[in-house]
């Protein structure tokens, strides 16, 4: 609009000025004044208009109030110029405009007038304009024919007045109205712009822009006459419609993708920040509306060097790709983006400005380390695993054979000693490979029905002998508690692992334990964000303490094997990672919440389970509980480990049991094909050979459905999972065993 505005003018001979706001630059002047002041348009384009006398194009206002603007040009060589012109200022969508309008070019001569109200007219009408005028004082409107066309009328089909477009008017507009801003104007305000709907004769509103100048009484400032241009910008509002309902999706997409962006001026330092942006990075509500020196000051100290050598490599003209740093937020929390910075050129090669897109990363670097944890306690819990298991082999023969000497030197008190001293340690060192397989979710787990609740108060006075007189123990066990299904023992170890735990953080002055179950459900969205845990029931067994609290940084940490901040006195380390690894095992989720020098809270969650099932109390089996095998059962032990499988059979044989052995589990199959006397087979799980223990299992009780079958093991990957498709009957041992546990399973299989 302001350059047809500026051709209306041109055709009319009036010295125009026209300035871009708020930096008062020249954007356009009519010939007319170029002329007179004997320069090229280009000579005074683009130069400000700055304070008068300062500079080759300067102005000053004459009077307090007055609109009236002296502007004074010097040119490098010439003479001086000075002319008066009026200011009004316009409006043409977001850009404000300065107009400074000087007198028409002879205007004293009547057929200049003439022609020029001829070129004017046709200005307004090549712009699309009608024109129009009201007398305040007798009340008269002047339309031209245009304005009927403007609102669909016919010409006298109906009377347009001044006051008639206020019964036109779009009720919502109505303060916007030219009539409105004309009667509340003040003083020195005489040129008004508006835009409103105004209903034509279908009935129908149309985008109506009106642009009007009004005389006034030189004496009283009383109004006296309104001049306007009236044009249909329906066209235009739909267009700006459209822009709005475009740069509301581009901010509904950057918020959905986290997207800000910056905009660097090159030459005069002048930086941008977008909105989007200032929301990021969390001053969207800032009093002062941040730029890009707020963004560099909250960039980590690390990655400050890295952005500001990027930003002047941008500077240069490198396009810069998949920067990443990270931003400090006043909150304290670190925040991650992504960074990508486009040079812009002008249209001589150079870099002007920098435009820079900023998407957070923070969810994304979050996963990534959420992934490389899970790949690091995997590989560890493999590492873990296998060699847990070569020790568990290891501990077995020690022990075994330890304990078959011992029965030889009954009368050797001194040997005995040493003996138990020996099996002592390697029971301990079977604990400590136990612990190693649980972190690695490779122990053979025994799980059965357990009420949590009914468990807990079994172990109450256990916990309180554990956590000593020094701390406070309560419990709250949750109502009609959800039944679940776990190894006894290895939950039993966990709860104590996290009182003991807990009474270590609160030494030495003690505190309060509270030992919380519940019944609980984890959604979906609580478990997408998490490995490994998919949502449904679970009962939950809550561990707070009032102790130390643990660091943050050493939260991810805690689960990882031989980690603590313990001394080296203190403890292994296993802990926490036979914790986990059982409860990951068992389809269940571990979290910890702590703060330093309040407390900590674990809280673990194992399934429920649906299927209630029958409980039935289990006989325990001692040596004289079947002695009809005693002189006549024939066992098979199938082993792959020379070591191991020469104790076991040995052990067995010390039960007063015929002995066959086999070293694989085909090996195993032929035994069981050609002897029919074998009553039992005793069978390691995991096997080399092509044929582990439970497949050797199916298929011996494909050929004698009536066979015992007895399991050691001490290492439980995938193969033990085909366990579940055998009979319940079906038992197992874990290495390392000693000879009571081996003759309990033995003849709790026998008698079965």
């Amino acid at each position: 609009m302001i350059s047809e505005l500026v051709q209306a003018f041109e055709l009319a001979n009036t010295e125009l000025i026209v300035l871009s706001m708020p930096n008062t630059t020249v954007l356009d002047v009519s010939t007319s004044l170029a002329k007179r002041w004997n320069v090229d348009s280009d000579d005074l384009i683009g130069k400000p208009l700055v304070k008068f006398g300062a500079g080759t194009l300067s102005a000053r206002y004459v009077g307090g109030k007055s609109n009236k603007v002296e502007v004074n040009y010097a040119p490098p060589l010439g003479v001086q110029t000075k002319a008066m012109f009026t200011s009004h200022e316009w409006q043409d969508g977001e850009a404000r405009f300065m107009l400074l309008i000087g007198a028409h070019i002879d205007t004293e001569q009547v057929d200049h007038s003439i022609k020029n109200e001829q070129r004017l007219n046709l200005a307004i009408r090549s712009g699309g304009y009608a024109l129009w005028d009201h007398d305040f004082l007798t009340g008269e409107t002047y339309n031209s024919e245009e304005i009927r066309d403007l609102l669909g009328y016919e010409p006298d089909e109906r009377e347009i007045s001044f006051q008639h477009i206020g019964d036109l008017t779009h009720p919502d507009d109505l303060a916007e109205s030219l009539e409105k801003k004309i009667s509340s104007a003040k003083f020195g305000q005489n040129v008004f712009q508006t835009r409103i709907r105004i209903k034509t004769k279908s009935g129908s509103y149309s985008w109506i822009e009106s642009v009007a100048s009004i005389t006034r009484d030189p004496a009283q400032q009383k109004i006296l006459k309104v001049v306007g241009l009236s044009r249909n910008v329906d066209e235009h509002m739909a267009t700006l419609e459209r822009l709005k309902n475009s740069e509301k999706t581009l901010k509904r997409t950057q918020a959905a993708a986290e997207l800000g962006s910056f905009n660097l001026r090159v030459e005069t330092g002048a930086s941008r920040v977008t909105s989007e942006m200032a929301a990021l990075i969390g001053l969207g509500d800032a009093m002062v509306h941040p730029n890009l020196k707020t963004f560099i000051k909250m960039i980590e100290p690390g990655d400050q060097e890295k952005f500001s050598e990027a930003l002047e490599l941008a500077k240069m003209g490198t396009p810069i790709k998949n920067l990443e740093i990270a931003l400090k937020l006043k909150s304290g929390e670190i925040t991650w983006f992504q960074v990508t910075m486009d040079p812009e050129r002008d249209s001589n090669g150079k870099v002007e400005n920098v435009m820079g897109i900023c998407q957070s990363v923070t969810e994304r670097k979050a996963l990534e380390r959420k992934f490389h944890q899970a790949q690091k306690m995997e590989a560890v819990g493999q590492l873990t695993g296998g060699i847990a298991h070569d020790f568990n082999n290891l501990l077995m023969v020690v022990m075994g054979n330890l304990q078959l000497v011992e029965s030889y030197v009954k009368d050797d008190e001194r040997a005995k000693k040493r003996i138990r001293a020996a099996i002592d340690a390697a029971e301990k060192g079977s604990d400590l490979t136990r612990r190693m397989l649980a972190f690695s979710r490779q122990q053979t787990l025994q799980n059965k029905q357990v009420d949590l609740n009914d468990q807990l108060f079994r172990m109450q006075d256990m916990l309180m002998q554990a956590v000593t007189a020094m701390v406070d123990v309560k419990f709250i066990p949750g109502a009609d508690l959800w039944p679940i299904k776990a190894d006894v023992t290895m939950m039993e170890t966990a709860i104590l692992n996290l009182c003991i735990n807990a009474r270590d953080a609160m030494k030495p002055k003690g505190g309060s334990l509270m030992i919380e179950t519940a019944n609980r459900y984890l959604d979906e969205e609580y478990c997408s964000k998490l490995e490994e845990v998919s949502s449904g029931d679970y009962v939950q067994i809550a561990v707070t303490d009032t102790g130390s609290g643990i660091a943050p940084e050493n939260i991810e940490k805690v689960f990882q094997p031989f980690f603590t901040t313990k001394g080296p006195e203190a403890g292994s380390g296993l802990g926490l990672s036979m914790i986990y690894g059982f409860v990951k095992q068992s389809g269940g989720h571990i979290k910890i919440y702590s703060e330093v020098g309040v407390g900590t809270t674990v809280k673990i969650y194992l399934p429920r389970l649906k299927t209630v099932e029958k409980i039935v109390d289990e006989e325990i089996v001692g040596d004289d509980a079947v002695p009809e095998y005693k002189k006549k059962a024939r066992v098979l032990v199938v082993e792959d480990n020379d070591s191991v499988r020469d104790v076991a059979a040995a052990m067995i044989e010390e039960m007063g049991f015929d002995v066959i052995t086999a070293i694989n589990g085909h090996d195993g199959l032929q035994n069981v094909e050609n002897d029919k006397t074998i009553d039992l087979v005793l069978s390691d799980v995991i096997m080399a050979g092509g044929m582990n223990g439970p497949e050797l299992a199916a298929k011996a009780m494909k050929i004698r459905p009536e066979l015992r079958i007895l399991f050691m093991s001490g290492y439980a990957p995938g193969s033990v999972r085909q366990m579940q498709d055998l009979p319940d009957t079906i038992d197992l041992v874990n290495k390392p065993f000693t000879r009571k546990d081996l003759t309990d399973k033995v003849m709790k299989a026998l008698a079965a």
